[in-house]
């Protein structure tokens, strides 16, 4: 398995769910870990607990559908820790719709976030790693970008087309040696279900997922897995 130590590693959505446990497994592997999400005084309480621990973090406060804040955001995190390693797209956004009554403003909120989000930031850090022909991007989408369910439509449609753009990004840039993945997972305990009453007792836990976001980063430099999905035996 590749060694972690030292690399950088920039977390999206990282104050919360699957994001928040990533950045935690990475820094314990040795990482410097870059948090991005848009709470900062959550990221600095955060980032104080992770250096308690003998992580060296770096808390970067953003809105990653914010494009001139991003550049800024990413410049910061070379400047203080170095060239982007490794990148976690975990930043995401969710919640039920009735399609024939949904806002304009919702849609673009969760398409904002889950698409528009995941290409500013990885364009951000690809062309560096397509440079150095080294690099790995992992994209958090869902298998409900796989099999739509009628509760959150929109949802669904935003992670199929992370999927497509993922797919798509690792074909251009598997000449430069540049790796482009995907975790699924299936319904995961996190802030996504907003108090709505589900029983979660079935569900993926975030320390899960990012087990397994670990083990895909984990993988020799000449190995890509392209995408796993993930559910819960319980």
């Amino acid at each position: 398995m590749k060694t972690l130590k030292d690399l950088v590693v920039v977390v999206t959505g990282a104050s919360s769910g699957i994001g928040l446990a990533t950045a935690r497994q990475f820094s314990q592997q040795g990482a410097k870990v870059a948090l991005i999400a848009r709470a900062p005084d959550k990221l600095e309480t955060l980032a104080a607990a992770m250096r308690a621990a003998g992580g060296t973090v770096l808390p970067v406060p953003l809105d990653v559908t914010a494009e001139p804040d991003v550049a800024a955001a990413f410049a910061k995190v070379e400047a203080e820790l170095g060239p982007v390693d490794i990148l976690v797209n975990a930043a995401g956004v969710g919640f039920a719709t009735d399609l024939s009554r949904c806002s304009l403003a919702d849609f673009r909120r969760i398409f904002d976030t889950n698409v528009t989000g995941v290409f500013l930031c990885t364009r951000a850090v690809v062309g560096g790693m397509r440079a150095r022909k080294s690099g790995h991007v992992i994209n958090i989408s869902s298998i409900a970008g796989k099999t739509a369910n009628p509760n959150a439509p929109l949802y669904c449609a935003s992670k199929a087309a992370l999927n497509s753009y993922t797919s798509g990004l690792q074909q251009q840039a598997a000449a430069d040696r540049v790796r482009i993945s995907t975790v699924s997972p299936a319904s995961t305990d996190t802030a996504y279900w907003d108090g709505r009453q589900v029983d979660r007792s079935k569900f993926l836990t975030a320390e899960e997922v990012a087990t397994v976001v670990l083990f895909v980063a984990q993988q020799p430099d000449g190995v890509l897995i392209k995408d796993v999905d993930l559910a819960a035996l319980r």
